[in-house]
């Protein structure tokens, strides 16, 4: 005969027990597994400026400035890079940490060559009083004794005076006279007027561009261009009586600079023809065929003197031409 286990029956407060405790597993594995952390703050960033000081100034302000400083200045020059202003004299200390001299304490001087002058007052004193009260023989020793002595004295004070020169010592300079000053002052007025002057001829010196025909820079290829066509149709209008008639030829280099508005500021023969007349004729055309055109705005704007480099060839057939 067979028995019946009878089950308990499941009633819906199991059910919502069983679902509670579920629920709470749930969450304590969700709030203890999942951590919080604040967010990572940025390194602060703490921006600078590099601002230089200029020792001298110009009254129009640069459209476009390569450097922060005190005081408006417009540069010059012939370098294209952007450069440091500098100043042109040398630091007054060859080094980088230059040692600093110990003075002597104020009155340490004084103090002792007023001690060495009372000594030898009084041993002078004794010695004469010694002298008046004692025999001959006495007094040659007293002589000798306050030779050798009065020598000590004054080697002692000396000693004592060097080696508080050499020794090092905190205590301030001795302050210096109105006339050292004066002359102090005088020098660093002297030095920053020649300081003034080199840094204003500096920045006057006008900036100057090379050209030649190997130039593939678009604005000097296009101005350099127009520039030769107007060459060659001058000189050979003006071609020289002299080189026809003797049937000269040759090539030389000309260097040819010219300013802002066109006209020349110089002419160079870099190398000569061999024959004086064709570098003569040369320098006579482009003095003819002056003015020039003027500097585009693409060029007067970083350009005063700008200078063209060429080589020049007089032909048998009485042609110039400009490479």
């Amino acid at each position: 005969m067979s028995e019946t286990v009878a089950y308990p029956a499941v009633t819906s407060a199991d059910r919502l027990t069983l679902t509670l405790c579920f629920a709470l597993v749930v969450h304590a594995i969700v709030i203890l597994g999942v951590s919080f952390a604040p967010p990572d703050r940025p390194a602060p960033r703490y921006d600078s400026l590099d601002v230089i000081l200029v020792q001298s100034r110009s009254a129009r302000r640069p459209d476009e400035a390569d450097f922060l400083a005190q005081a408006n200045l417009v540069g010059g020059g012939e370098s294209e890079r952007k450069l440091r202003p500098t100043t042109p004299l040398a630091a007054p200390f060859p080094e980088r940490r230059p040692d600093i001299a110990a003075a002597p304490p104020p009155g340490a001087v004084s103090r002792l060559e007023q001690a060495v002058k009372a000594m030898t007052k009084e041993r002078k004193f004794k010695r004469e009083v010694a002298e008046k009260s004692a025999p001959k023989q006495q007094r040659k020793i007293l002589v000798a004794e306050a030779k050798s002595n009065h020598k000590a004295v004054v080697a002692e004070p000396a000693k004592k005076q060097q080696a508080a020169v050499q020794a090092p010592s905190t205590t301030a300079a001795p302050p210096a006279s109105a006339a050292v000053l004066i002359s102090h002052s005088l020098a660093m007025a002297s030095l920053n007027a020649e300081l003034a002057q080199r840094l204003e001829a500096r920045a006057k010196r006008p900036k100057r561009k090379f050209i030649s025909a190997t130039t593939t820079e678009y604005r000097y290829a296009a101005y350099m261009e127009a520039w030769r066509t107007k060459v060659e149709r001058v000189g050979n209008l003006n071609y020289p009586e002299e080189a026809r008639r003797n049937k000269l030829a040759g090539s030389l280099i000309l260097d040819v600079a010219l300013r802002a508005d066109g006209s020349v500021s110089g002419i160079a023969v870099r190398r000569p023809s061999g024959f004086k007349v064709l570098d003569d004729a040369a320098i006579r055309i482009v003095n003819l065929a002056q003015p020039f055109a003027p500097f585009p705005d693409n060029i007067s704007g970083e350009v005063d003197i700008l200078h063209i480099t060429r080589s020049w060839q007089f032909m048998h057939n009485h042609r110039l031409s400009s490479n």
